[in-house]
């Protein structure tokens, strides 16, 4: 081998460790300095003695097994809805830099999460109806067949639904999705709603919600997420919440929800979470009436156990499901980079009762290293295969 080229190799390496350990560290950075600004509105009628006091008794010691000392601060913003100091819990910085990065192989994230291919991957489940479609700049309608952008146009125009545009990939939170109808658009208006969308989108009718979700949320479509883990060939599903909109906020939510614990019954948590908001009583949050059941959450559990394999190159998914009029599971999306407020929301452990075995896999077993390789082909350990 070239010398020349070993030294470069290894100096680009080291270049590149050096600049991702600095990314790395803003981002933690930035992440704390965020979060401990919810300490004092989180942790209201907390007493913060009570707090320190168990922060030392059973979460110090815990973490002393695995060589860490994890700030305070995560696991009372953690513990917030029922004031508990739970060990169990996932401090946020590890999880965003260490565990999920462990548990799932971020390579596939955006080619799997494009809601163009979602019907390809789960073709068997119900989902809003596809009107069109576009990927890489190119056109198609609902069965994937290869048109031009007039004819999608004149697809949006032959539907009388109301109709949404979402952009497929890099999405989130509402973002850049909007509303409109055939009635309301020329054909001139709906090419400037492609255009504004991008190159990557996909056209569906509204989704009709069911009688109780809309009795909770008129204005927008509520979604169930459903958070499972994948491991040993096992699918489990520690935690379930509600996000819907706060009242006025349009049919399309962008960063604007509300979150509340779907306990096994069906029934709802009597607290509800605004994410930099705190926390509200039910009636404060919108919900008018206190014996509320979400209706089919065993199908919606039975559903995510059989899709999640699927999806193999991701142990931890969370999963938005609505329920149609007639009460069916309608799968809207999967992430693969599902935030960990569900344990705020729900007031257990991220992984639940797996939560053990999986720091165990993580600190001790690493029984993921060699299943899932990292990286690309410039980047995996066995790079000196491709060197000229």
């Amino acid at each position: 081998m070239n010398l020349g080229n070993t030294i470069n190799r290894h100096l680009y390496r080291l270049f590149l460790g050096a600049a991702k350990g600095a990314k790395q560290r803003y981002y933690l950075k930035k992440m704390k300095a965020f979060n401990r600004g919810f300490v004092d509105l989180l942790t209201e009628g907390w007493e913060e003695k009570s707090r320190k006091e168990a922060y030392q008794r059973v979460v110090v010691p815990r973490w002393k097994e695995y060589g860490r000392r994890p700030e305070r601060f995560w696991f009372e913003l953690a513990g917030s809805r029922d004031h508990v100091m739970d060990p169990r819990f996932i401090p946020s910085d590890m999880y965003y830099t260490e565990l999920l990065p462990y548990l799932n192989n971020l390579q596939f994230r955006f080619a799997l999460e494009d809601k163009n291919f979602l019907e390809m991957f789960f073709h068997d489940v119900k989902q809003a109806k596809t009107v069109c479609r576009r990927i890489a700049g190119e056109y198609y309608d609902a069965n994937g067949t290869l048109i031009h952008e007039q004819d999608a146009v004149g697809l949006c125009r032959n539907q009388q639904a109301e109709l949404f545009i979402k952009p497929s990939l890099y999405g989130g939170c509402g973002l850049g999705i909007q509303s409109f109808t055939s009635r309301s658009c020329s054909d001139k208006k709906i090419r400037e709603y492609f255009l504004d969308t991008g190159e990557n989108f996909i056209v569906q009718e509204r989704i009709r919600q069911h009688p109780v979700l809309e009795k909770i949320s008129p204005d927008s479509v509520c979604t169930i997420r459903v958070l499972s883990l994948f491991l040993n060939g096992e699918v489990t599903i520690p935690n379930i919440f509600l996000r819907y909109g706060v009242a006025g906020a349009g049919r399309v939510m962008v960063r604007n929800e509300y979150d509340v614990e779907i306990l096994p019954d069906g029934r709802l948590a009597s607290r509800v979470y605004l994410d930099e908001g705190g926390w509200f009583g039910r009636l404060e949050a919108g919900i008018k009436e206190d014996d509320l059941v979400i209706p089919g959450m065993d199908r919606i559990r039975t559903l995510t156990e059989a899709l999640h394999p699927r999806v193999g190159h991701f142990k931890w998914i969370g999963w938005d499901f609505t329920l149609d009029e007639a009460g069916d599971p309608l799968l809207i999306e999967f992430n693969s980079t599902p935030g960990e407020h569900a344990q705020r929301v729900c007031g257990r452990p991220l992984f639940g009762d797996m939560t053990d075995k999986v720091l165990e896999d993580y600190f001790r077993n690493r029984s993921l290293e060699g299943v899932q390789l990292r990286g690309c082909w410039c980047t995996n350990d066995n790079i000196d295969r491709y060197r000229e």
